[in-house]
């Protein structure tokens, strides 16, 4: 079970109030520094002045991961003609539309705050509790970040579900993005750290033809769904329009 590969590390044998309530919430045993073993846990969660992080004992030494929407390279794709961007583009925001959007795998929220810096309402679905756990807190802390980041996160709202078992409780919405978990590729661990650590962690890919069936019932103009630049399409749905860059891709069925 994932709580088993999982820990929360606490400098003091008695932990703060924080990292109790966190535990607790997650069900996951509090680990002192001299009781960590190779590989047990796996993982570690761990809370310091920069917030919630997520670490791999295999890549011990490194940072572990955050969720800090108020980072310069966040910063500098917002600003780098933003909306001629392919993921705007994919999704049909222009001057005078700017649709709703579900994110239905939130996974770390790069995606969805830059499409709430173009000026969209997003609202966010992320099912594993620890990755949820890590947004949660990154979206926390981006309120007292810079004004253009605290305004982007306002109009982010997060829940802790799973789109394929929440869908009939959700209304319609102009746009539902996927972006599919791929399978681990060790060879990403060194260029992509934070999507190294989630394979890792959630051991698992996304690849449900259902999920995208019910994505077309809750989106009142398109889903979209972000790819690797060569990867198959989607449950082998062929897509309406796709908006290709140099390593992924945005692929779009218009909903009828």
């Amino acid at each position: 079970m994932m709580n088993e590969r999982v820990g929360l590390l606490t400098q003091a044998a008695a932990p703060t109030t924080a990292e109790s309530a966190l535990a607790a919430r997650l069900g996951l045993p509090l680990v002192l520094p001299a009781e960590l073993q190779p590989g047990n846990p796996e993982f570690y969660l761990c809370i310091d002045v920069d917030g919630l992080s997520l670490h791999c004992q295999e890549q011990n030494g490194m940072r572990g991961v955050t969720v800090n929407f108020d980072n310069h390279t966040l910063d500098r794709r917002a600003k780098d003609a933003l909306r001629q961007q392919n993921l705007i583009k994919a999704i049909g925001l222009k001057k005078h539309v700017i649709p709703r959007v579900l994110d239905c795998t939130a996974g770390l929220g790069s995606d969805a705050f830059l499409l709430a810096r173009a000026g969209c309402e997003v609202t966010l679905l992320e099912r594993n509790a620890i990755v949820h756990a890590l947004l949660e807190d990154g979206m926390q802390r981006a309120v007292h970040g810079s004004p253009q980041t605290g305004e982007a996160v306002s109009r982010m709202r997060l829940l802790f579900a799973d789109f394929a078992n929440y869908a009939a409780n959700l209304d319609s919405f102009d746009v539902v993005y996927l972006d599919p978990m791929y399978p681990l590729r060790h060879k990403s661990a060194k260029s992509k750290k934070s999507m190294y650590l989630l394979q890792r962690l959630l051991d698992e890919a996304d690849e449900d033809e259902e999920v995208l069936t019910l994505a077309l019932q809750r989106a009142s103009s398109r889903v979209v769904i972000k790819r690797a630049k060569q990867s198959p399409n989607y449950g082998n749905r062929q897509p309406d329009i796709s908006f290709k860059g140099s390593s992924s891709r945005f692929d779009v069925y218009l909903a009828c």
